[in-house]
């Protein structure tokens, strides 16, 4: 008897793991039902290949009734058209071409299938199914009891079923944790009916929206990035005022779908009205923060400081100490509350001030009051005395000097 099974031609066609490329190019080994065969450079694998790049331990291939599955191991894997890194198991149905280090490569499947006539390297026929005598660069697993058999196809059907529900990936917690990850505004993630998901929201610019797109494709999530920007969302707000009628100079994203929109609005009343209106709630903004530029409608250079603030301001002082004097002499500077008036946020051309409203007043000082005579005062009903004329007007030219 010899120690070579003769190949029976009517035996029915089985599969076959075949090197295609590289240093072992044309080797072959008939693949059993359930197996595992552990491919890398170690003297401990079941296939060695000594090509250059191949790490120790490179593939697990798992063969349970016929069913073919690839794990990398120390290092990736190039399948056609993607990278297979290490931990990720993938179901090949069909002859592929594997990559292995810089030259290697290999493929399995059916014997007869046709894709195996464009893998095979050139000028090299691929041998038979069974190894040739001398030709010893794979090893089968170890036969030994029936109990190590029964022992090798569960562990065979653990690796190719557990792992593989391990690595699944929870797109929907992916898409949030990338969300947070971004800074993207009120993030949603919905799914369709196909299955896929749908993330949308608001990014600070375009580019964090590319490079979260970007994220999503490389690691294949069944899903779609629906993101705006704040600059598109400032540039909607923008628009919508401009088409009611409101002259707006800037308007600027905050974050957390939060705009500053700066312009002239005389009518408050009206500006808040329209801010709440149908067409400004559908461009999605959370939250319209207005810097006025205008004095509220009704008021005007002739309203008494006294009726608005019971502090008399008297002197605008700009420049890098900038601040405001009050008639009593009280200094206030930038970030100080006026009694009245709110508190003083900027002095550059103008001073203004933040009311509890939201909104910005301009701040106009006033030339203190002229102070009456008490050795002349005037008749009921009459004018000044001239010299006290002359004195208040004095001071007029003088808080202007100030200003």
């Amino acid at each position: 008897m010899t120690s070579e099974a003769i190949p029976q031609p009517d035996a029915p066609a089985g599969k076959v793991l075949r090197i295609v490329a590289g240093l072992h190019a044309g080797a072959s080994r008939e693949l059993a039902e359930r197996e595992m065969i552990l491919v890398g450079s170690g003297d401990d694998c079941d296939i060695v290949l000594a090509d250059r790049g191949v790490a120790s331990h490179h593939a697990l291939i798992s063969v349970v009734d016929g069913v073919l599955q690839l794990r990398a191991l120390d290092a990736p894997l190039k399948l056609e058209g993607r990278v297979l890194h290490p931990g990720d198991p993938v179901e090949l149905n069909s002859v592929e071409r594997v990559g292995l280090g810089e030259t290697a490569a290999l493929a399995f499947g059916d014997i007869d299938d046709p894709a195996w006539l464009a893998l095979a390297p050139e000028g090299v026929a691929f041998e038979p199914a069974r190894p040739r005598p001398g030709q010893a660069i794979t090893r089968r697993l170890p036969m030994i009891a029936a109990v190590s058999v029964l022992s090798l196809a569960l562990l065979a059907i653990f690796v190719a079923v557990v792992p593989a529900q391990e690595q699944q990936v929870d797109v929907e917690r992916r898409l949030r944790d990338l969300a947070v990850e971004h800074d993207v505004a009120n993030p949603q993630v919905e799914q369709r009916a196909d299955g896929s998901y749908v993330l949308v929201g608001t990014v600070e610019d375009r580019a964090t929206r590319d490079k979260l797109r970007q994220r999503v494709s490389g690691e294949e999530l069944p899903a779609t990035v629906r993101l705006r920007s704040g600059e598109d969302l400032a540039h909607s707000v923008s628009e919508i005022l401009r088409g009611g009628g409101f002259g707006v100079e800037r308007v600027r994203y905050l974050g957390n779908d939060d705009v500053e929109v700066t312009g002239s609005f005389t009518d408050v009343q009206k500006f808040e009205a329209f801010v709440r209106s149908r067409a400004m709630v559908e461009t999605g903004v959370n939250k319209v923060i207005p810097v006025n530029l205008a004095e509220p409608q009704g008021a005007g250079e002739e309203v008494a400081a006294e009726d608005l603030d019971p502090i008399h301001i008297v002197t605008v002082v700009r420049g890098e100490n900038a601040h405001v004097v009050a008639l009593d002499g009280t200094r206030y500077e930038v970030g100080a509350q006026l009694p009245g008036w709110g508190q003083l946020v900027s002095v550059g051309e103008h001073a203004q001030v933040l009311r509890s409203d939201g909104t910005l007043q301009r701040l106009t000082p006033r030339p203190p009051p002229a102070s009456p005579d008490p050795e002349a005062p005037p008749a009921e009903g009459g004018s000044a005395p001239a010299g006290q004329t002359a004195q208040a007007s004095e001071r007029t030219r003088a808080a202007g000097r100030r200003m």
